[in-house]
């Protein structure tokens, strides 16, 4: 009888965009529900059983990025703005929803910076 077991490895990183670190972002192992996020300072942590698997990183905004894992320990990852995805994001008192589900009226708000309004 043949017992394997499965080595369990750490891999780390941070998760920036071009302006710096992004807390929040979504890191999960592709194909499973086990994941983590990114701390305030864009960093993470998470346990692997297998090398042949991926990490998937999202975050509302951005587009996902998936990077497999190989014999990496540390994997940085800087993700790039998707404009399409922001205008699907409804913005709510206590939350956020995808456009599709929210019922009732929408209000799209444009904010200008003008001198004027700094001289006042």
């Amino acid at each position: 009888m043949q017992i394997s077991f499965a080595q369990v490895k750490t891999i780390s990183g941070t998760v920036s965009d071009v302006s710096g670190v992004l807390p929040g972002v979504s890191v999960i192992i592709e194909g499973t529900k086990t994941g983590t996020e990114t701390d305030f300072d864009g960093n993470y942590t998470i346990k692997i059983d297998n090398r042949n698997n991926s990490l998937v990183f999202s975050f509302t905004g951005f587009k996902k990025q998936i990077i497999p894992i190989g014999l990496k320990n540390s994997i940085n990852v800087t993700l790039v703005t998707d404009i399409s995805q922001l205008d699907e994001v409804v913005v709510v008192g206590y939350g956020t929803q995808a456009r599709k589900d929210v019922t009732g009226a929408i209000t799209k708000i444009c904010l200008l910076y003008t001198s004027d309004a700094a001289d006042e």
